[in-house]
């Protein structure tokens, strides 16, 4: 029979109060605290977190605003610089009928082919004249972000062709061949590493095997880059864009004067 002792029960339970009391002091307490401390920290981690995205999304919307107005103020400055070049378009076009007009009525002699000519010489240098003051003007106002659009521009038009005009693809990679090709870049201002090495992977892809890059700044073309891959150009500058307009000027001026 099981015989139960008074004084062995109460020193076993006197120890278990004993043992709880140093377990819950010196482990179990130590153990919530340090619980208690850590969810804390994760609470405040992810507090910290949810304002840096909050403050990226902020900056991130910022800047795509600045990016929209600095592209609707590109746009208007070429915009400008095209209505000036077609305001005095058409007043080359008026003073040249009327130029003709008085050449319709004059003898056909040596004097009026010599006036012709000075005619043509006047209106190519006034056409010169206006696209020279504004490169200038546009050299003067274009901010270094123009310039960065431009070239991120002309890299999505690579990029477009490789996918969607591969006649021309394949033109370009007959002109070069299948040896290492360097790439002629012209740059208004500085590339960045970046710029350079986003231009260099899409021309290797155009190309199908590795492409050089060698790169001259040329501040007259204003804003913008001008590549030379092979026999092809390919132009986002605005100095190119008004070359394009003095071209259509004088196809037009030519037109007119062929029909006098």
């Amino acid at each position: 029979m099981l015989s139960l002792d008074l004084a062995t029960i109460l020193f076993q339970m006197a120890n278990f109060v004993v043992l709880a009391y140093v377990l819950n002091r010196w482990a179990l307490q130590p153990i919530l605290r340090q619980s208690a401390q850590r969810a804390e920290e994760r609470v405040k981690l992810m507090r910290d977190l949810a304002t840096e995205r909050h403050r990226l999304a902020e900056a991130r919307a910022e800047l795509d605003r600045k990016s929209a107005a600095l592209d609707e103020e590109a746009e208007r400055i070429l915009a400008e610089a095209r209505r000036k070049a077609q305001q005095e378009q058409q007043q080359l076009l008026s003073e040249a009928r009327a130029e003709a007009e008085e050449l319709a009525k004059e003898a056909q002699t040596g004097a009026r082919q010599l006036r012709r000519q000075s005619l043509e010489r006047l209106r190519g240098e006034v056409v010169d004249t206006i696209l020279e003051i504004s490169s200038n003007t546009l050299a003067r106002v274009a901010p270094p972000e123009v310039h960065d659009r431009l070239v991120q521009r002309l890299a999505e038009r690579i990029r477009e062709m490789g996918r969607t005009d591969m006649s021309r693809v394949e033109a370009i990679r007959r002109s070069i061949g299948g040896q290492e090709t360097i790439a002629s870049i012209e740059s208004a201002r500085e590339l960045t590493a970046e710029q350079q090495a986003q231009l260099a992977r899409l021309l290797t892809a155009v190309a199908d095997h590795r492409v050089n890059i060698e790169l001259s700044v040329e501040p007259g073309l204003v804003a913008g880059i001008s590549v030379r891959l092979g026999d092809t150009v390919m132009d986002s500058s605005i100095a190119g864009q008004l070359q394009e307009l003095r071209a259509d000027v004088a196809h037009t001026l030519a037109n007119s004067q062929e029909d006098q």
